[in-house]
């Protein structure tokens, strides 16, 4: 089993790898990226508020 995983590993091309952390990079940051582009709407403020910890 472990050999097998080895084997997958050097097989993969490191422009997949690069590929799928970048699209998870860009995923996970996307709320903060949505602010930044489109600027702040009432729904966002109204979430800023209401959701913020106390």
């Amino acid at each position: 089993m472990r050999e097998a995983a080895y084997r997958l590993v050097r097989s993969t091309p490191p422009v997949l790898v690069y590929t799928i952390f970048l699209l998870l990079l860009v995923l996970a940051t996307a709320p903060a990226l949505r602010v930044f582009l489109f600027g702040l709407s009432v729904d966002d403020l109204l979430q800023l508020r209401c959701f913020a910890p106390a």
